[in-house]
């Protein structure tokens, strides 16, 4: 303990008798001389000031807890003038350990109020939820959506590859010609671009035609959301044809036979907000949609029983209407906007007649995430098995094997929770990999990996029995198939002969239409012979591998071969197959 000093008689003899007025700190006084050679040992630049009330010494002479407290500091003051760095690191101490509290505090309340602490009932839910027959829709009118994909102004690579995926190859199309239909449209939606990718998103939207810049500084927040609703209550509309009109300019006008019509432009029934990480199946979507009101409709993924999650949630175009005239959601404050929009349609005058249509069954996060909404990709066929063992019961040893009864409904095959992705087993091919994503274990569950035996096992055949002599166009001259796009010779054409010093002739693998039936085939039984509709959106894809991994599961090639030459339908000629390379997300052929 400090020796107890009195600083009072040392005081007035400098300053005189007003020095419980006057005096406000230890710079003006004549200090004894060990409190001067302490000073001068000090290197530290504090200065300090002391309360204005000085005539009180340093023991302390009257009772109360204010003469304790001011007793105390005063200790402490006269101590930091013996000792200033050592007090100095005591300072820095005690307000690291304040830090460390703080941090712990908040962790503690988020953790607290976190629902999400392990993964979810996914296979309860789904048992719960009602199958979509796809025969209820079929005589209904197609509804049309716009769905606007919140992303911003540096991720062209993001919006490349959902042009490449799901914009393209999942949209609805005509039953009859296959071709498809303009009930659904798909719009990037951005904020003021910065100035180093202004340039940039402009060709974007000059090249695509699928990019809406708001009138607002980029932000994630409701504002953007709210400033989206503003924009789509105008100008979220389709094209439709009507008849043309005697005075109308040729130019302006479509034929379809002898009827001659004009473009108009309709409001949409729905508008749909989705994050620019999510994978949409854009016609599932649309049937989905079609078999609800068109009026107070708000569907998505509910959370905590109280707002549809971010990834993807629909609002009929009256509840937009709303958002979009409201003064009161005008002046809401920017924040989390899911859990915004649930609080502005509290606001809407018939509240209690929205309908809240969740969606718990086909939208969830995607198998590599560390989510509790993660699992593998999921089909009907697989649905209906869960809801058949949901009524029958689980049998103990399953239950023990799922990890207990806390876990047995939220058991997956692909993932666990807090854990990272890790595949079944090593030198997997791509097909192999992505069918191991699947819910249950894909086609090669336990086996991992495709053989001979397999129905759709392309056949070897060798190389001097597979490959033409290049020359053949000019002795025996082909025609072309209008289907298949294909040279189609008449009559045996002389093969390939090694040459020499190439080396023996090989035996390779054939790819081609088998694979393809199969493919018809594998779909039909997943989609229990397309009676029933599936996954809608897969989201938390962080990385652009991740979309490709979820088209190749939920599409497959079927669309995406045929692109462009003819030729792609078909796999080359002793094509090596494809792997990933470790556990990085870099792509390489190996043969």
């Amino acid at each position: 303990m400090l020796p107890e000093y009195n600083l009072a008689p040392h005081l007035e003899q400098t300053h005189g008798s007003d020095v419980q007025r006057d005096a406000t700190g230890l710079d003006d006084y004549d200090m004894p001389s060990f409190l001067k050679t302490r000073k001068k040992l000090s290197k530290s630049v504090t200065r300090h000031f002391l309360p204005s009330n000085l005539s009180i010494s340093l023991p302390m002479r009257s009772r109360g807890s204010r003469a304790m407290w001011r007793q105390a500091y005063m200790n402490v003051t006269a101590y930091a003038l013996y000792e200033p760095v050592l007090c100095s690191w005591a300072s820095t101490f005690v307000a690291f350990l304040l830090t460390l509290l703080i941090v712990w505090m908040v962790a503690h309340v988020r953790q607290v109020q976190d629902p999400d602490k392990e993964l979810l009932p996914w296979r309860e839910m789904c048992a719960k939820q009602p199958a979509f027959v796809n025969a209820a829709v079929e005589q209904v009118e197609p509804v049309d959506l716009l769905v606007g994909v919140l992303t911003t102004d540096a991720k062209f690579e993001r919006r490349s590859v959902i042009r490449d995926t799901y914009m393209r190859h999942t949209v609805p199309k005509h039953a009859s010609s296959g071709r498809p239909l303009g009930n659904v449209q798909v719009k990037f939606i951005l904020g003021r671009p910065r100035r180093e990718y202004a340039e940039r998103v402009a060709m974007e939207m000059e090249l695509y035609n699928d990019i809406v810049v708001l009138d607002i500084k980029e932000t994630q927040w409701s504002r953007k959301t709210y400033e989206f609703f503003r924009w789509a209550a105008e100008n979220a509309t389709v094209p439709v044809l009507v008849p043309g009109k005697p005075t109308t300019p040729s130019k302006n006008l479509v034929r379809i036979g002898q009827q001659a019509y004009e473009v108009r432009w309709k409001l949409v029934d729905y508008v749909l907000k989705a994050d620019d990480d999510a994978f949409i199946v854009l016609d599932e979507l649309e049937r989905r949609l079609r078999a609800l009101p068109r009026h107070l409709l708000h569907w998505g993924y509910k959370i905590a029983d109280w707002f549809m999650g971010g990834e993807l949630y629909a609002l009929s175009y009256d509840l937009v209407e709303f958002i979009a005239r409201s003064q009161d959601i005008a002046r809401w404050p920017s924040l989390k906007e899911d859990e915004q929009v649930a609080q502005w349609l509290r606001l809407h005058p018939q509240a209690n007649n929205v309908t809240w249509a969740p969606e718990h069954c086909w939208i969830y996060d995607h198998p590599r995430a560390k989510t509790p909404y993660a699992h593998g990709f999921l089909f009907p066929n697989l649905v209906n098995a869960i809801k058949h063992e949901y009524v029958q019961g689980l049998s103990e040893e399953e239950i023990v094997r799922r990890g207990g009864a806390k876990h047995a409904w939220s058991y997956s095959t692909t993932t666990r929770w807090g854990m990272p992705y890790r595949s079944p087993q090593r030198g997997m091919s791509m097909e192999e990999s992505v069918e191991a994503l699947v819910e249950g274990g894909g086609r090669w569950n336990r086996r991992w990996h495709r053989t001979t035996q397999d129905v759709d096992a392309p056949p070897t055949m060798p190389q001097t029995e597979a490959l033409l002599m290049a020359n053949t166009s000019r002795l025996i001259s082909p025609s072309h198939d209008p289907e298949l796009g294909l040279a189609v010779y008449a009559q045996e054409v002389p093969t390939h002969t090694r040459l020499e010093g190439v080396g023996a002739a090989r035996e390779s693998h054939v790819w081609g239409p088998p694979m393809y039936e199969y493919a018809k085939t594998l779909r039909s039984e997943r989609y229990v012979n397309d009676t029933l509709g599936g996954t809608v959106a897969v989201h938390f894809l962080k990385k652009e591998v991740w979309f490709y991994e979820t088209m190749l599961a939920l599409v497959g090639t079927r669309h995406t071969w045929p692109l462009g030459s003819a030729a792609n339908a078909w796999r080359m000629y002793n094509s090596p197959s494809v792997q990933p390379y470790s556990q990085t997300y870099s792509w390489i052929a190996v043969s």
